[in-house]
């Protein structure tokens, strides 16, 4: 996914960022409560990709949520062009 598929419009200000291992990676997490808001994979074998916690996105239903397309990488196998063989619990 581009960045012209995802855009922060409210709450820059609240987030800060953090970089792991490789400092590759960018992390945003709430500054007051600390959870991880979401991620950019700038640097990953499928590309850049964003991972969103939809528990952060305000005003969005249920019926919203249930359309947004989900793709499951298994990233922990070094297999990212497939899905884990376990998912139900993600």
């Amino acid at each position: 996914a581009g960045s012209e598929e995802f855009r922060l419009i409210s709450g820059e200000q609240d987030l800060t960022e953090y970089l792991f291992h490789t400092r590759k990676n960018q992390h945003f997490f709430c500054k007051h409560c600390g959870v991880r808001a979401f991620g950019v994979g700038n640097e990953t074998p499928i590309g850049r990709m964003y991972g969103v916690n939809v528990g952060c996105l305000e005003g969005v239903s249920e019926a919203e949520l249930s359309k947004i397309p989900i793709t499951y990488v298994d990233g922990m196998n070094d297999r990212w062009n497939e899905a884990p063989a376990f998912f139900s619990h993600l």
